[in-house]
C-alpha cells in the first residue's frame, strides 16, 4: 500500500476478500491505533487504516495536511477495485470518514456503508475551541492527559511529548477547519449510515452522536456501547461490531 494507508490483516488473493474496512484515525492517533483490531476481523475482511502526514510511521514528515490534501489523496485509494468498501471513523476520524464518503460518492465509487464513532457532525463542534486549545500548550498538554490514550511515560520524556503535542496540535487544527455537513444533500440511500457512542463519553455524549441522522437518506441507528471516549479500545465489542456491520454492508452490496 502507499504510505496512506497500512494493512492490517494479511493481503488475500484477487476475490477472496469480501469487505473492506477503511479506519480512519482519531486526534493525534496514527494507523497503528487499529492494528489489535485484527484478531476482531472475521474470515474475508481486510482491515485497513488510514496514515496522516506527521503520524505513525510518517512521523518525520511535517504535519498539518489540510482537508483538501488528505480527502484527495484518499480518494482515488479507497475508490480502487476490490471488495465492498466500509468506512469506520472514531472522534476526528468520523468527521473525515464523512468527508472522504462524500467524495467516494461524487467519484461514483460509494462506499458499501459508514460507520461515524465517538463524534458529533462539525457543526456541533465547538471549533473556538479546538483552535484556542491548539495554541495554549499547557492546556494541550493537559487536555492529552485527560484524554488518557497516551502512556504517562511518553508525555514524562521532553523529546517525546513534544512530538505528541505537535501531532495533536496539527489535528486540533484540522478538527477546527471541517465545514459543516450537507444536511440539505444528505447521503444517498445506497449508503447506510451507522453511528457508536460510549454511554459514558464526556467529550461527545450519544446525544450529540445521534445528530448524524440528518446527514443520512438511509440512518441505520446508533448503538451506545459500554465505556468512554475510548469505548472501542476498551474490550472488543467495538471492533467486532464494526466488523459485523461491514459484513452486512458487504453481503447486501454483493449483486444477487
Amino acid at each position: 500500500m502507499t504510505a496512506w494507508i497500512q494493512e492490517w490483516t494479511p493481503h488475500l488473493p484477487d476475490g477472496a476478500a469480501t469487505a473492506r474496512i477503511l479506519c480512519l484515525p482519531y486526534a493525534g492517533a496514527g494507523a497503528a491505533a487499529y492494528r489489535t483490531w485484527a484478531t476482531a476481523m472475521p474470515p474475508g475482511a481486510e482491515l485497513h487504516a488510514v496514515e496522516l502526514p506527521g503520524h505513525g510511521r510518517r512521523l518525520p514528515e511535517p504535519p498539518g495536511a489540510d482537508l483538501t490534501e488528505i480527502i484527495e489523496a484518499l480518494t482515488p485509494l479507497a475508490a480502487r477495485p476490490g471488495p465492498p468498501l466500509v468506512l469506520f471513523g472514531h472522534s476526528m476520524g468520523a468527521l473525515l470518514a464523512y468527508e472522504l464518503c462524500r467524495a467516494l460518492t461524487t467519484f461514483g465509487a460509494a462506499p458499501a456503508a459508514l460507520v461515524l464513532s465517538a463524534m458529533s457532525p462539525a457543526h456541533l463542534v465547538d471549533r473556538t475551541a479546538q483552535r484556542a486549545l491548539a495554541e495554549n500548550p499547557d492546556a494541550l498538554l493537559d487536555h492529552v492527559r485527560e484524554l488518557g490514550a497516551t502512556p504517562p511515560e511518553v508525555l514524562h520524556t521532553a523529546a517525546l511529548r513534544e512530538l505528541v503535542l505537535r501531532t495533536m496540535r496539527a489535528d486540533l487544527r484540522l478538527l477546527a477547519a471541517f465545514p459543516d455537513p450537507a444536511t440539505d444533500d444528505p447521503l444517498p440511500a445506497n449508503i447506510p449510515v451507522t453511528a457508536l457512542s460510549g454511554q459514558t463519553d464526556r467529550l461527545y455524549p450519544p446525544h450529540t452522536v445521534a445528530a448524524w441522522t440528518a446527514i443520512a437518506e438511509r440512518w441505520e441507528g446508533m448503538h451506545v456501547l459500554p465505556g468512554g471516549h475510548f469505548f472501542p479500545w476498551q474490550g472488543d465489542t467495538g471492533p467486532r461490531l464494526v466488523a459485523a456491520l461491514a459484513q452486512t454492508a458487504a453481503s447486501a452490496a454483493r449483486p444477487a
